[in-house]
C-alpha cells in the first residue's frame, strides 16, 4: 500500500513539475552539450572497481558492432589467474544485466579458449569447440575480443591462435587474414569511442 502511495506522490510530482511531452525523439544540437559529458573517457557500464586488495581484469565485449572493455575480478594477481579469469569472462559473456544493456558476445556458444604456450610476452591459444558458421564481421569482432582481452594483461604483448593444435589464421578489424601474433594494435579500430 506504501508503494503505491509513494508512486502516485511521484507522478503528481513528475505532472507538476512543468517538463514538456514529446511523442518523437529530438535531435540535441552538439553545441548544447556541456563539455563535460562531451568527452572521449566516459564511464563503461560494467561493474564498479573491485574494492582495493581485490585484482581485475579487463574482458571486451559488442555494442553496435563496437568493442566495450568491462573489469571482471580475477581470484589473484599471479598472471595464470589473470589469465585464466579473462578466458573465462569471454567464455561466461555479459551478465543478464549487461545483456540488457545491449551487450553481447561475438564468441560462438560452446567455443573454449585454452592456454597453449606462453613464451615471453606472447601467448598461443587453442581454440576447441564450435569455430564456424559465424560472418567475417562476426568473427572480426570474436577475434578482437580475445586479442584486447588477453593483450590488457600487463604480460602479454601478442596472441595467435592454434586450433587442433594446428596454427590457424585469423581475420583483422581490416578484413585481411593473417597467421602473424596479433596485437591489440590490430584491433583498436574495433574500440567504442
Amino acid at each position: 500500500m506504501r508503494a503505491i502511495a509513494v508512486a502516485v506522490a511521484a507522478a503528481l510530482v513528475l505532472v507538476g513539475c512543468g517538463v514538456p511531452v514529446q511523442e518523437d525523439p529530438a535531435p540535441i544540437d552538439p553545441g548544447a552539450i556541456p563539455s563535460r559529458l562531451r568527452s572521449a573517457s566516459r564511464p563503461t557500464t560494467g561493474p564498479a572497481p573491485a574494492t582495493s586488495g581485490q585484482a581485475t581484469v579487463q574482458v571486451n565485449f559488442v555494442r553496435r558492432d563496437r568493442l566495450v572493455a568491462l573489469n571482471r575480478e580475477a581470484p589473484s594477481t599471479t598472471s595464470t589467474e589473470l589469465m585464466n579469469a579473462v578466458l573465462q569472462g569471454l567464455q561466461d559473456g555479459p551478465s543478464a544485466t549487461e545483456r540488457a544493456g545491449g551487450l553481447t558476445s561475438a564468441l560462438q556458444p560452446g567455443l573454449t579458449l585454452s592456454v597453449i604456450h606462453v613464451q615471453a610476452k606472447s601467448v598461443v591459444l587453442e581454440l576447441s569447440g564450435e569455430t564456424g558458421g559465424r560472418s567475417a564481421a562476426e568473427n572480426v569482432l570474436a577475434v578482437g575480443q580475445i586479442v584486447l582481452s588477453v593483450t590488457a594483461l600487463p604480460a602479454v604483448d601478442e596472441v595467435t591462435f592454434s586450433h587442433n593444435g594446428v596454427p590457424v589464421e585469423a581475420l583483422l578489424a581490416d578484413g585481411s587474414l593473417t597467421t602473424k601474433p596479433l596485437t591489440a594494435k590490430d584491433y583498436e579500430a574495433l574500440r567504442s569511442q
